[in-house]
């Protein structure tokens, strides 16, 4: 079986090198997609036997795993690793990841930072807390850690498993993905290190976590858009419909428009209607590939 470690890296030259050598002890080959870096990552990668595709610019997370799962689609893999290019992760531990797929019994296995919580700083685990929590809103996921971007995925799940997110929320969308197209999932313990000796994220934590609850919020949207926007929508509307037989009742009374209420019943009324409206769209489109096949 063809076992792949893909790593999406940005400005980790001090790091990457040390990455690889390990990884290379567990697989067949090493996948780096260089995204947009802007030090000796790419050079230092490829010296260090990987092979490298470099984007020119950076285009996120998403889009650097988009590049290495479809290069690793060209090599026919059977099992590619995703980890990060920063040294958090151990290499060690990519038996423990990639075992559940050589049996067959899994489809993906996660990487489940939470064993070692108590090395985690707080930020960080009030941070994944809550995205995990925007995560199981878009899907039924009963994982503890949907956020955990050190992965194994099977040859089956390679070939059936589709994302558009470029950024940080790719994580997320991937497994909403997964768990939509019935794949077998599990979780195993692995190790996370915060303390490597270099700087460990290349992102502001704030930005990031709002960038990935953005890309979640727009994936709960679009997988279950009329329980969040038609629901909402439909109570906006009952709300503006009342609040106009108010205005109507107080004016046949008064013959006196009250504009408080009037613009009550206007604002909730378009609201309502743009959500519902929305709902449909996004339940149409979100549905149009089932009722194709």
């Amino acid at each position: 079986m063809l076992s792949i470690a893909c790593i999406p890296a940005f400005n980790v030259e001090h790091q990457i090198v040390e990455v690889i050598k390990k990884s290379q002890k567990y697989v067949d080959k090493v996948l780096v997609c260089d995204d947009g870096s802007t030090d000796n990552t790419s050079v230092n990668a490829k010296s260090s036997g990987a092979i490298v595709i470099k984007h020119d610019k950076n285009l996120g997370k998403g889009a650097a795993l988009k590049t290495l799962f479809q290069k690793a689609k060209d090599l026919h893999a059977d099992i590619i690793i995703t980890i990060d290019g920063d040294g958090q992760f151990l290499p060690e531990e990519i038996p423990i990841l990639i075992e559940p797929i050589k049996i067959k019994k899994f489809d993906v296995v996660i990487g489940n930072r939470f064993l070692d919580s108590e090395e985690m700083p707080s930020y960080r685990k009030a941070g994944n807390k809550i995205l995990d929590k925007f995560t199981k809103l878009a899907a039924n996921l009963p994982f503890e850690d949907t956020q955990s971007g050190y992965r194994s995925y099977s040859k089956n799940a390679l070939e059936k498993i589709s994302f558009s997110t470029n950024g940080f929320g790719v994580d997320s969308e991937i497994l909403i993905d997964a768990v939509n197209k019935d794949l077998k999932i599990t979780e195993k313990n692995v190790t996370v290190l915060y303390n490597t000796g270099n700087k460990t994220s290349t992102k502001n934590p704030v930005s990031h976590s709002m960038g990935v609850v953005a890309s979640i919020i727009e994936l709960i949207a679009i997988n279950h858009p009329l329980k969040y926007l038609g629901v909402p929508g439909i109570i906006l509307l009952i709300i503006g419909i009342a609040f106009s037989v108010v205005v109507m009742g107080i004016f046949n009374d008064t013959r006196y428009f009250s504009i408080p209420s009037t613009l009550l019943a206007l604002g909730s009324s378009v609201i309502g209607l743009m959500l519902l409206l929305m709902s449909v769209v996004l339940y149409s489109i979100s549905h149009q590939p089932r009722r194709n096949h």
